[in-house]
């Protein structure tokens, strides 16, 4: 073929090398096969001369290359230099400096490469090489046999260059190019269950923030906080550390990967994990989500040399401008058309940071007139010396679905987050969550019982707040978990059994649970010596089992909340060997990262949470945190009793918002709501009351400590395949004890579930599951059908199995309450066993309930003690 006067292909054209036609189109070629991807954009954004090589066996081992040219024609003196021996001190020296290339390849005047050995003065090895050009000329491939270059043992090192004018790498300094003969072979993906890998990196904890302080857990907080929102999102996790990063085999079955903070690397594995991430992105299209600085410095805190943001600029397509604080920081809701801002309206404050705080500030990479294309879903408003508005929050769609938050703050302390992670796991699917309840929010309310060991006050507050607690669980079926001292100072300090261990039956028998606050409440665990720990929490818990055993329903739990100021990484892992799980410090916006639920480290086995609400004794007596500007510092100001409600009110709903099923931990004391604090008018009952009771009306299922911990273990351990047709989808739940669980489907666009193929427990968007999940076929439509189905559950109840066949339901949970649901036929009578009373349904003010969009019978079973219930309904 003559284009220009050029003859540009060979006789040869359309032989096949391995996977590789010799036709001159590169549409065969993928991107891992280029050799000269720039280090620091994302592969689409390489617009500048390519070339790729791969090593083949069929029909006969040889090197394969391809060479485009984005301007002009391949001509005469394009090169292409190999180093055979792994070698640069033997060959030819490229400007008497580089490589060391014992043959190259050379387009001849003819337009047709030759091979030549080591002396760029010498003859040719053979005749022209297999080749092909592209119709313009502008792309051309070539087969080099091994045997033609005595069949080197590794693979070849190149340098290269198109007409003498650009070159490839554009600085030879910088090393050759690799065609390895054994490249490592990508795994397939085994495993299609959705799911997120949140990657725990000692090397970025060592730099954290508060590695200088006496208490070192920020970083612990941010990874449960990302195990929390992976929660809300629905999708379970997996915990990884940094070294699972240096080998692609370890997170190819992930959907996508979160990184509370990656901006350290350890050196001897950069190299390693970039690779991995490259492959994780390009290869398998496995989303990265991230905040500030990703991978631009080593284990010893200095800069990767070079274009220290190259890892970012590759792998996110962003690249970071600049930063600068202290200042007060806005950040507002930008492009809520994007599904991760659904549910957000435009320039909606998302969180204001007053004073004191920094910011960063990333745009895309470019090059040239390209630029990396971004969604900025979140834009910040900074005031200071460089006041005004920057991009915040960023989805950037490269290999893969990516999501960067400016800060970690901004990651951390919003509820964007769990929205994010279902972008970048679902794609273009119909999001299916996993979650851990059937209503609204999960409600924890822990108790520190600071006067169970003080003798003579028991009747006064732990007497006294019976009676409170057993009006909550009448009026809103509350819970709660309470932690007891037990006193080893007698006589004002200890604990009688005689009236004690009745009182504390009578709390069980509300379906509440009893902990440890430990022996003597000491007011700083972080200075007790491992004895003493045991002692504290070990002996202790061992007296409450001996009196209330079991501690909690069926189960003898051992649980514990730590007495006095926030504990540290080591003192809860030493307090966390004698019990079932722990309830720490408070963890929160400005003192730790909200929602610091599941666990402080991969290798922990067991849950941790952290309070995400204002202890009742830090706003009243202790104080909030006020900033004074005067004096340029925080300072801490007493709220009173109706102050301190509003406050609590303002954080519920602050963590509510925009949430998917959040976690409320609400911490407080005995003596807050009691005679003995609320006489002196510091505290009153109502602050806790009025708490409760807007919980219950906002749909809050509440629930013990242990409850919510035995939940978020069976959640990380579960496992949930999807696969959608149309208005069909096939969900399978491999899991146990999920019988507390339900399957969200959202973005339904005004469809609701229409049926599920044998089963007959779901309202309109959510089904409910039983004890061992199972598979499950949803069909999507206008309205419900009508068939005889559960449509709620009571509060902390479990399904344990059911069926049915549309017109005659049976079903067996465990729990206490009432029981809705709806019968196929309003006019048909029916035959109803296992349930205390039969009522019909009557929508209670204040609580949500689904309105199924046709015209049925709902009626409402009642079942008044818990325990395990057998029900059938048949139509007579």
């Amino acid at each position: 073929v003559i284009v220009s006067g050029m003859l540009i292909s060979s006789t040869l054209l359309g032989a096949t090398y391995g996977d590789i036609t010799i036709d001159g189109d590169l549409g065969d070629w993928s991107i891992n096969d280029r050799i000269n991807l720039p280090d620091n954009l994302p592969p689409a954004l390489a617009n500048t001369d390519a070339i790729y090589a791969k090593y083949v066996t069929d029909p006969q081992p040889a090197y394969v290359f391809a060479i485009e040219a984005k301007n002009d024609q391949i001509g005469p003196d394009t090169t292409v230099w190999l180093n055979t021996d792994n070698d640069n001190s033997t060959g030819y020296q490229i400007w008497d400096s580089y490589l060391g290339a014992e043959y190259f390849v050379n387009v001849y005047s003819d337009n047709q490469p030759y091979l030549y050995d080591g002396d760029p003065f010498g003859g040719f090895v053979g005749g022209p090489l297999e080749n092909a050009y592209s119709s313009d000329g502008k792309s051309m491939e070539f087969v080099i046999p091994a045997s033609m270059i005595d069949y080197p043992s590794f693979g070849l090192g190149v340098m290269a260059d198109i007409n003498d004018a650009s070159f490839m790498p554009v600085d030879y300094s910088s090393g050759e190019l690799s065609v390895l003969n054994n490249p490592p072979v990508l795994p397939d993906r085994t495993d299609f269950s959705k799911k997120v890998g949140i990657v725990y990196s000692q090397t970025n904890k060592d730099h954290f923030y508060d590695v200088n302080l006496p208490i070192q857990k920020a970083y612990n907080q941010l990874f449960m906080t990302m195990q929390y929102q992976c929660m809300m999102a629905g999708v379970p996790f997996k915990l990884l550390t940094e070294d699972d990063l240096t080998d692609i085999s370890n997170i190819k079955d992930f959907d996508t990967l979160i990184f509370p903070y990656f901006a350290y690397v350890n050196r001897d594995n950069l190299n390693a994990i970039h690779q991995t991430l490259f492959d994780a992105v390009y290869h398998y299209g496995i989303g990265l989500i991230t905040a500030g600085d990703f991978m631009t410095n080593y284990d010893d805190g200095s800069a990767i040399e070079g274009d220290s943001y190259r890892n970012m600029g590759q792998l996110l397509g962003i690249n970071r401008v600049g930063g600068e604080g202290p200042v007060s920081i806005m950040l507002n809701a930008n492009d809520v058309t994007h599904p991760i801002m659904q549910n957000y309206y435009g320039g909606e404050t998302i969180v204001n940071y007053e004073y004191n705080h920094w910011y960063n500030y990333f745009t895309p990479v470019s090059n040239g007139e390209e630029s990396q294309p971004v969604t900025v879903l979140a834009t910040q408003t900074v005031s200071g010396e460089n006041a005004g508005t920057y991009d915040a929050v960023m989805a950037i769609v490269t290999g893969a679905r990516n999501v960067h938050f400016s800060s970690i703050e901004f990651m951390a302390d919003t509820n964007l987050l769990w929205s994010a992670i279902e972008w970048s796991v679902y794609k273009d699917e119909r999001p299916v969550a996993l979650k851990m309840g059937r209503f609204n929010s999960l409600f924890v309310s822990r108790t520190d019982m600071d006067q169970s060991q003080e003798i003579d006050e028991v009747a006064d507050n732990d007497g006294a707040l019976y009676d409170i607690i057993k009006n909550w669980k009448k009026e809103y079926n509350f819970v709660g978990s309470y932690f007891i001292n037990i006193g080893n100072n007698p006589p004002d300090q200890q604990t009688d059994w005689s009236y004690s261990e009745p009182l504390y039956k009578k709390y069980l028998a509300l379906g509440s649970e009893i902990g440890t606050h430990s022996y003597t409440h000491p007011h700083d665990t972080n200075i007790l010596s491992p004895d003493e720990i045991q002692f504290e929490f070990d002996d202790s818990m061992n007296i409450i089992a001996e009196h209330l055993n079991p501690t909690w329903r069926d189960e003898n739990i051992r649980g514990g909340a730590v007495p006095g100021a926030p504990e540290g990484l080591d003192t809860a892992n030493e307090i966390m060997q004698y019990l079932d799980y722990l309830t720490g410090g408070y963890s929160g916006v400005g003192a730790g990262y909200p929602g610091a639920f599941g666990y402080l480290t991969p290798s922990s086995s067991k849950v941790y949470l952290s309070p995400n609400m204002a202890f009742d004794f830090t706003m009243i007596e202790f104080g909030v945190p006020v900033w004074d500007e005067s004096a340029g510092e925080w300072t801490h100001v007493p709220l009173s009793a109706d102050e301190a409600e509003e406050y609590w009110e303002n954080e519920y709903h602050t963590l509510m918002n925009h949430a998917s099923l959040a976690i409320i931990h609400w911490p407080w004391h005995d003596y807050g709501p009691t005679t003995g604090a609320t006489v002196q008018g510091i505290y009153s009952e109502s602050m806790f009351t009025n708490l409760v009771q807007t919980a219950y009306n906002e749909n809050a299922e509440f629930l013990t400590s242990i409850d919510l911990v035995q939940r978020i273990e069976s959640f990380k351990n579960s496992r949930i395949d999807i696969s959608e047709n149309a208005d069909d989808i096939t969900v399978n739940v491999n899991s146990s004890n999920v019988g507390k669980f339900s399957v969200d489907i959202e973005r339904l666009n005004g469809k609701v579930i229409q049926s599920i193929d044998n089963w007959y427990a779901y309202d309109d968007d959510s089904l409910f599951l039983d004890q061992d999940g199972g598979s499950f076929t949803i069909h999507l439509g206008d309205s419900v059908d009508q068939v005889t189905h559960i449509t709620s559950l009571p509060m902390r109840s479990e399904l344990i199995s059911l069926n049915g066949d549309g017109s005659n339901l049976y079903f067996t949970f465990k729990g206490e309450g009432k029981v809705t649901v709806a019968l196929a036929q309003s006019k048909k009578h029916y035959r109803i066993s296992g349930a205390d009373k039969v009522r019909k349904f009557k929508h209670k003010k204040g609580k949500k309930h689904h309105h199924h969009k046709r015209s049925s019978s709902n009626i409402v079973l009642v079942f008044k003690d818990y325990g395990v219930h057998t029900v059938s309904i048949e139509e007579k």
